[in-house]
């Protein structure tokens, strides 16, 4: 039986705001061709909370970040391994086409948090918004968009991640964030430094992933 996420409602109730101060450095793991603080411009798969499109029907481009380089990791290389699954692999050509950004902003940004405590009060669990398969993305991606278009003045989201807890996962939107939002404080090719794919292999083990 599959997953059951309930609709947003239409009217979207008050929303709780967290600041992210500017200078506060995030990190991303990101195909390798993309810049550091490149914004999706709904291409590719869909995510928890990408793409949707806005009131008018145009596409919000959107941007994930996390609070750690292990974060950043596990919510992209390592996102798709099942925990129950008998042999967790990566292959190496797959970790050696990425690259590791760190990034902060350049002014302040408001996300709206969806932490328990908040989704609790919008009648929703971290359990059917937050822990669910990918097969569920085209629900759960409704309520970013009802977030987003009920409130102008927010420019993303934050939860707890799924993959890496207790660490922070964000979501920007990028019609009210640019890429000139951001400063690009490194951005290392993994394929180019032995001591970040050593460093990527050690998160890995510490979930029993190995990297082929």
């Amino acid at each position: 039986m599959g997953t059951k996420i309930p609709v947003p409602p239409s009217s979207f109730p008050s929303v709780n705001i967290k600041p992210i101060n500017a200078e506060v450095v995030l990190h991303r793991t990101h195909a390798t061709p993309f810049r550091s603080a490149q914004f999706n411009p709904c291409k590719g798969q869909p995510t928890r909370f990408a793409p949707f499109t806005d009131l008018a029907g145009l596409c919000v481009p959107s941007l994930y970040a996390a609070t750690t380089r292990e974060a950043a990791a596990f919510e992209s290389i390592f996102h798709d391994i099942a925990p129950k699954a008998r042999f967790k692999t990566v292959r190496l050509a797959t970790v050696q086409a990425r690259s590791v950004s760190r990034i902060r902003p350049r002014r302040r940004l408001q996300v709206a948090t969806l932490y328990a405590p908040d989704l609790k009060a919008w009648g929703i669990s971290r359990t059917a918004l937050i822990e669910t398969p990918k097969s569920t993305y085209t629900s759960t991606m409704l309520w970013a968009k009802a977030i987003h278009q009920a409130y102008s003045n927010l420019d993303g989201l934050v939860w707890t991640s799924r993959q890496c807890d207790p660490e922070s996962c964000f979501i920007f939107f990028g019609d009210r964030v640019q890429d000139s939002d951001f400063d690009v404080v490194d951005c290392i090719d993994v394929a180019a430094s032995a001591s970040v794919l050593l460093e990527l292999r050690g998160y890995g083990q510490r979930a029993g992933i190995t990297i082929i």
